[in-house]
């Protein structure tokens, strides 16, 4: 019998090219260009694989220390803490060696099926990155996020990309809205229209009403059998003169007009507006006839409880949703009906990103001018957690518990911190898309910015002390001249590692009903923390994504407690909702 170590390596070299792209399919990227260096032909795989879908990242993206996220994309390499003019500048310096590599590289050329730009990179590089691939990139399908309308030409002329590509991004008139629109923008739209819109699109991407566009901009001959759309709502201000007499009869009234319910299975809004006006809210109960849809984004929308009840009840298909609503749009009891109409309708989603704190109070609450510690968990390592680093280095003091001004909060409200100062990641879909920080930080710079907050808040407070060993009675009577520190120690890397997975633990109750709610589930992004669904003992828990650092569960168990109240009084969360 052989040992484990005896036994032969996997003869990898003996699988066909189709099976070992498979397998690449599934490395990381450094993987991948590691793959690039053992022989000629797995380099050509490799390769293939490394330029097929590119995301042209602007800022650093956060890899997972627990388990490959979003392997299907090539990035660009970009270090964790720089200033936004410098990882720019790295971004743009990287994206011309990119341009480079598809101008003198056929192969690598020819790989490319689908990339994402960023539009904050150098307009006149993403002209030039879309003339090659739109030219002679043989294998284009997709181009997305593209929006400089100043590119329209360079897709709608482009020998591949006139009839190969099947996206249409309609580029906004300017970065932001409310600025005059350029007078050339919507004769330019229409040429782009004309040459764009066509049977074969099946990704859309539109900036302003789509029942607007068609009625007036485009003559829409027959519905759009697009699978995704996204659809900005912003406040742009055209010249009237275009909207006043319609290009098309009879008017398209209504989206199943413009769109084929049969076909659209992913949809997204995003508004940038602090409220819906009437025509979006009426968009909103027209995509209820979608019963196919599948994939469902709310972005900044403003929580409306009748419209979205009514929106979710007509579409059970649900696999994904994501729901990033404004915050303080809705008081809590509405915010739970709508979780609980999720909850009793969509229950086959697999993918959840939502924010929902309604069954636990945060860990540190500002009630009033004061600030009030909630513990949930009383593991070993919570206890430690409130024990040993909320209490002994944020609320040291009986006075650290009252809120003065807002410094007060940047230097003890440490998983407030954690999201404004971006140590959580973003990402459009966590599984599927990058995971990018809206400002540079890292886990290092978060602790250094957080322990300056704590050092300027006790030295308004008068709370330094000298340090150990440097107190002698000339030195306590002339504190002024010493060096002064915090009263504790400084915090940790450990510290906000352990204060993470606290917050983790802290929401157990919610965990438990997604779980108990949506037994298809794979992935939850809850209150902004990425989780994926694992079995451990026969038993379906959630795992942090990212800063996993030997995370322990307190979710172990869960399953069982249920099977033995499921149907009692116990299952708050399931009487809820089916009450409701």
């Amino acid at each position: 019998m052989l040992l484990e170590c005896d036994r032969p390596a996997f003869p990898l070299r003996r699988l066909p090219d189709e099976l070992v792209l498979e397998v690449f399919s599934h490395l990381a990227q450094p993987d991948r260009l590691k793959m690039c260096t053992l022989s000629r032909r797995f380099n050509r795989i490799a390769t293939k694989l490394l330029y097929r879908r590119i995301y042209l990242n602007d800022s650093n993206v956060v890899r997972s220390d627990y388990m490959n996220v979003a392997v299907n994309w090539t990035l660009l390499s970009i270090p964790s803490f720089l200033n936004e003019e410098d990882s720019r500048k790295i971004a743009n310096m990287k994206l011309r060696k990119l341009i480079h590599s598809l101008s003198v590289n056929p192969r690598n050329l020819r790989s490319v099926q689908w990339i994402r730009i960023n539009w904050d990179l150098d307009a006149r590089l993403q002209k030039t990155i879309l003339s090659i691939l739109c030219s002679r990139g043989t294998s284009l399908q997709r181009l997305e996020n593209v929006t400089d309308p100043a590119c329209n030409e360079i897709i709608a002329n482009g020998a591949v990309s006139m009839s190969r590509v099947i996206s249409l991004d309609m580029a906004p008139p300017n970065p932001l809205p409310e600025i005059p629109v350029p007078e050339e923008y919507i004769p330019s739209l229409q040429k782009y229209l004309n040459a764009r819109i066509s049977s074969s699109l099946s990704h859309l991407t539109l900036f302003i009403d789509p029942a607007k566009l068609f009625n007036y901009i485009h003559p829409l001959k027959q519905k759009l059998q697009i699978i995704d759309l996204k659809l900005h709502w912003r406040r742009e201000f055209f010249d009237r003169k275009y909207f006043i007499k319609r290009v098309r009869e009879p008017a398209l009234k209504k989206m199943s007009d413009i769109f084929d319910v049969r076909t659209l299975k992913t949809l997204t809004i995003i508004s940038w507006n602090e409220s819906l006006i009437a025509r979006e809210i009426q968009m909103i109960m027209e995509f209820k006839e979608f019963v196919n849809l599948e994939d469902l984004s709310l972005i900044s929308i403003k929580q409306n409880f009748d419209v979205l009840v009514t929106l979710f009840y007509n579409l059970p298909k649900l696999k994904r949703l994501k729901m990033d609503f404004l915050e303080d749009s809705l008081p809590e009891t509405k915010n739970s009906e709508i979780f609980l109409t999720i909850l009793k309708v969509c229950n086959n989603l697999q993918f959840i990103d939502m924010r929902y704190e309604e069954m636990d109070p945060q860990i540190i609450a500002l009630e009033e001018t004061k600030f009030q510690l909630h513990q949930e968990c009383y593991c070993s390592s919570c206890v430690h957690v409130f024990e040993n680093i909320l209490k002994k280095k944020l609320f040291l003091f009986p006075d650290d518990y009252y809120l003065t001004d807002i410094h007060d909060i940047a230097a003890k409200d440490i998983f407030k911190m954690m999201k404004f100062l971006s140590l959580l990641p973003y990402s459009k879909a966590c599984d599927c898309y990058p995971s990018v920080r809206t400002q540079p930080m890292n886990l290092d710079e978060f602790v250094s910015r957080m322990n300056k907050n704590l050092l300027f808040y006790r030295q308004t407070r008068g709370q330094l002390v000298a340090p150990a060993g440097r107190r002698s009675d000339t030195e306590v009577s002339d504190l002024g001249r010493l060096a002064l520190s915090l009263p504790h120690a400084p915090l940790t890397r450990q510290d906000v590692i352990d204060c993470y997975h606290a917050l983790i633990h802290h929401y157990r109750a919610t965990y438990v009903a997604f779980l108990k709610g949506f037994p298809k589930l794979r992935f939850l992004m809850l209150n902004d923390i990425p989780t994926v669904v694992v079995e451990e003992h026969k038993e379906r828990i959630f795992q942090p994504i990212f800063y996993h650092e030997n995370y322990q569960t307190n979710l172990t168990g869960w399953s069982k407690s249920w099977k033995r109240h499921k149907g009692s009084n116990g299952d708050t969360v399931t009487r809820k909702a089916t009450v409701f």
